[in-house]
């Protein structure tokens, strides 16, 4: 049996992240697709810029997910946990969030949010994971962990 390994993004990651969160849009957010293609570059300079606070799951040598996290109005926020979908269910998105939550912690905070879409069919494993849902505005869970 092979078991993931987690470790920080290298800069050599980066295409591999880039393909997972085209995955990811095509999956969980197929409508804001065209504008996320449109901005690919961009995309790839807000990983490459947060890459010091990415953690990766790695398979067989194939990177399978994702997480990362970065100040938003001076606050923690995760923008993306994501693992490819032949992939989940093995602990590895909660290893990757226990990473990312343990990077913001070391950084010196105690609470972060994330948004994930409203649509995420990974709501309750976020819920469980103890996040609190302060608002749904239709497009977005805004939601709030305390980290201690």
């Amino acid at each position: 049996m092979t078991f993931p390994i987690y470790r920080r993004a290298s800069e050599a990651d980066l295409p591999a992240v880039v393909r997972l969160e085209e995955h990811y849009m095509r999956e969980l957010e197929p409508k804001n697709l065209a504008q996320w293609c449109a901005s690919e570059a961009a995309v790839h300079g807000l990983l490459a810029s947060n890459q010091v606070r990415m953690f990766v799951s790695q398979l067989g040598g194939e990177i399978v997910g994702y997480g990362y996290w970065g100040l938003k109005k001076e606050t923690p926020h995760i923008y993306n946990l994501y693992v490819y979908p032949d992939y989940r269910r093995y602990g590895i998105a909660k290893d990757l969030l226990e990473r990312v939550e343990a990077d913001i912690v070391k950084a010196g905070f105690s609470r972060c949010t994330y948004c994930p879409v409203s649509t995420h069919p990974a709501r309750t494993f976020i819920e469980q994971a103890g996040f609190e849902l302060m608002r749904d505005d239709g497009e977005r869970l805004h939601m709030v962990r305390e980290l201690g």
